[in-house]
């Protein structure tokens, strides 16, 4: 009914391709992506999402396909950038900072930029190079002094894996204090347990 009253608007083509998804209706759910895709053709959040179902479905090659004209639809995207770095940071933490590189140069606004530098920070670190990591978290915090999933990922993947568990324990009370999203809450306080009993003795 929401495509009959205004074909031209994506994300309703996104909601109901999503509908089709989540039913197991895959070749349906593509064929509403694609409508979603002509109604709107610069709205990158479709591309994303049938993206993210191609890969779910095993079709990687087809998700990049996706991932690169929802980042050529809008460069400015930047969760686009980041969904596109996450899928690939699991097989190539260097094929995730090259396009966490390119999305860098694209995006513009600061909560979208701190985004793919924190994703940036991982992967770094992922790789060894904590150096490079610890420049990225900073670039991180200058641009998103309040979010939390900054403080819980610098945490995790840079100070915990060199022992720095006062700092690292400092970190996810600070994520605590800037009201978290739920689910990362429970994440910050199940580090913070897992933390605490390790605290070298005074």
């Amino acid at each position: 009914q929401g495509t009959r009253a205004d074909p031209s608007h994506a994300p309703t083509w996104q909601a109901w391709a999503l509908m089709e998804h989540k039913a197991g209706h895959l070749d349906r759910a593509r064929q509403l992506f694609e409508q979603g895709t002509r109604a709107d053709p610069s709205h990158a959040p479709v591309y994303q999402a049938w993206a993210l179902m191609e890969h779910k479905a095993g079709h990687l090659d087809r998700a990049r396909q996706l991932f690169e004209q929802g980042t050529r639809a809008d460069p400015t995207d930047a969760p686009t950038w980041q969904a596109w770095a996450l899928m690939e940071l699991k097989r190539s933490p260097n094929a995730a900072l090259r396009i966490l590189e390119q999305g860098l140069q694209k995006v513009y606004d600061p909560p979208g930029q701190a985004s793919l530098y924190c994703l940036q920070g991982g992967a770094y670190a992922r790789l060894g190079n904590l150096a490079q990591a610890e420049a990225a978290f900073e670039q991180a915090f200058r641009l998103a002094p309040r979010e939390p999933r900054n403080h819980y990922f610098y945490a995790l993947q840079v100070l915990e894996p060199q022992k720095r568990l006062p700092e690292a324990i400092a970190h996810y009370q600070r994520a605590l204090q800037l009201n978290p999203r739920p689910q990362d809450r429970q994440k910050i306080e199940q580090a913070l347990r897992r933390l605490t009993p390790r605290l070298p003795k005074s």
